[in-house]
């Protein structure tokens, strides 16, 4: 198929929601000001993925210092092993994101739901001469370049929402995870807590608590 009968054939056969949207500046403004948010948003989580791997970082080689230190042992063990998790899962958020929509052949299919055609890990994959063209049918009516600013607005959320904040919150959540274990088991290895006697002192308590309970329950219901 011919670049030109390729164009005509995907503008007239694709469903275009924006055929009856009228142009004006304020729809504009909000397309931009809402992409703008997004790489905002994409910058931001960027920042926090690159603190995280400092962070992470600097614990893990301070926890590989001391792992000759008994006392020390355990704790520094679930810290640099939750340090270790978050450290990935921080790298993975900054991991470049290139990947397009592929047919059976493994060429870029231009047809998918998913294609942005302003995603240059997209149209990296298309030649120059049917890039222009394309680019061109889409700037002719404000419908189309509508169509390609809000795909490339859901194709940028799609990323920051399931590659980028997904993973960072893990991130987060397992570094915190990781200093609260170590609390917890410095402290129990400082002051000798016994968590089996404890568990069992609980119990005993919780016993005698409900036969008495039962004893003034009898007693009101004049059932003893």
């Amino acid at each position: 198929m011919s670049e030109e009968s390729w164009n005509e054939e995907h503008f007239t056969t694709k469903e275009n929601h924006f055929d009856d949207v009228p142009s004006s500046t304020a729809i504009d403004n909000i397309l931009r000001l809402n992409q703008t948010n997004i790489m905002n948003l994409t910058l931001m989580a960027d920042t926090k993925a690159n603190i995280m791997i400092t962070v992470s970082s600097i614990v893990f080689s301070v926890t590989l210092s001391n792992m000759d230190n008994e006392v020390l042992i355990w704790p520094l063990t679930f810290l640099g092993v939750f340090s270790t998790i978050a450290l990935i899962f921080a790298i993975i958020v900054i991991l470049p994101k290139t990947g397009y929509p592929k047919t059976h052949d493994g060429d870029i299919d231009r047809k998918s739901p998913f294609y942005n055609p302003l995603f240059f890990g997209h149209f990296a994959h298309i030649p120059l001469d049917e890039f222009k063209s394309e680019y061109a049918q889409r700037l002719e009516k404000d419908s189309r370049t509508y169509d390609a600013v809000v795909g490339n607005i859901y194709g940028l959320g799609r990323v920051l929402a399931i590659n980028k904040f997904k993973y960072l919150k893990l991130s987060y959540t397992s570094f915190l995870m990781g200093l609260i274990s170590a609390v917890t088991v410095f402290t129990i290895g400082h002051f000798d807590i016994n968590i089996f006697s404890i568990t069992e002192t609980i119990s005993n308590e919780l016993t005698f608590t409900w036969e008495g309970v039962k004893v003034l329950l009898c007693k009101m219901s004049e059932r003893c």
